[in-house]
């Protein structure tokens, strides 16, 4: 049997563009595109509320600068993102046509040569707009991510194969070395001082926090492809610290919110008391038994952790903005 026998050829941008696009969409995985463009938006509005206070309007130039600042971010970080997650996608191809059949390269619409140069094209882009950037931290933070995400991918190390390190990975990238590696280039920006304030230490404390539930559930999530792990002591266990780990983050968040400096105390208080309600819930309605069609899955429940992640980009420079 031929091998256009056993899959469709892969797509050409020119002949199928709307296709192709899709499919270079689902390539990107959208979920962490959109937590990288919150990351990069929030911590730039930190810094901005930092820069100019409410009350305080900001002059042309200094919009202008801020704007153009930002942009170019999240071009750096677009194509560092497409590059760790294109090439984790590469090297788990043969996996993912049974576990993640959805994924271009998986299902055939790229073929690995495509990938590798969409790859290729993503890597060179990062560090030629660093270069342009001329910011020692966001070079710093680029070069740390692309090689955490190499190590994470490729052999010899190949750091996936544990699911600790793995975890550590995850932890190291988009815990620290996108909180405070892209806040500090923002201040740099914005004519700031290189310091971190308190604020940036909580919100990097509650992405640690919400980054290690979220590598736990992926590890679940994984594991529950095979039926004879579902509904096991260890499936409960896992959610049970999850559970504990995100409520610990939320409390902590509304009871110590009058320590932080720099930001609404009020917003932050009510708005985490309000999404640790809602995360009890939902977490209420986890069905480990994925075989029911109404149920709340692991895998469910994984994207919801995923989305309160990503509001905390939200609620975090808003409070300082309301400041």
């Amino acid at each position: 049997m031929t091998k256009s026998a056993i899959s469709p050829p892969s797509l050409n941008l020119l002949q199928s563009p709307i296709p192709w696009l899709w499919a270079f969409w689902k390539f990107c995985r959208p979920h962490t595109i959109m937590g990288t463009s919150l990351s990069v938006l929030g911590l730039f509005g930190i810094a901005w509320a930092t820069r100019h206070p409410a009350g305080l309007s900001p002059g042309t130039f200094h919009v202008w600068q801020g704007l153009s600042s930002l942009w170019l971010t999240w071009l750096v970080c677009m194509c560092t993102n497409i590059y760790i997650v294109g090439l984790n996608q590469i090297e788990d191809v043969v996996a993912d046509r049974i576990e993640k059949p959805y994924l271009p390269i998986a299902s055939g619409e790229f073929s690995t040569a495509q990938a590798k140069m969409l790859v290729g094209i993503a890597g060179s882009g990062a560090i030629l707009l660093t270069a342009v950037s001329q910011s020692f931290y966001l070079v710093v933070t680029v070069w740390l991510s692309l090689s955490i995400g190499t190590a994470y991918s490729l052999p010899p190390l190949r750091l996936k194969r544990s699911p600790l390190i793995a975890s550590v990975c995850t932890l190291l990238i988009r815990g620290a070395v996108v909180n405070l590696g892209l806040f500090l280039h923002a201040s740099s920006q914005l004519g700031l001082l290189p310091q971190i304030p308190i604020r940036v230490w909580v919100l990097t404390l509650v992405v640690l926090a919400f980054s290690s539930a979220i590598a736990l559930l992926k590890a679940l999530r994984d594991s529950s492809n095979q039926p004879e792990n579902l509904g096991t002591l260890t499936t409960k266990m896992a959610l049970k610290i999850t559970w504990w780990l995100l409520s610990v983050c939320y409390i902590g968040l509304v009871l110590t919110a009058w320590l932080i400096p720099g930001l609404n105390t009020s917003f932050l208080a009510v708005t985490h008391g309000l999404a640790l309600l809602y995360f009890w819930y939902l977490s209420h309605q986890v069905q480990p038994d994925t075989s029911e069609p109404t149920s709340f899955s692991v895998r469910d429940y994984y994207q919801f952790i995923w989305k309160l992640l990503f509001i905390e980009y939200l609620i975090f420079p808003t409070a300082c903005l309301l400041h």
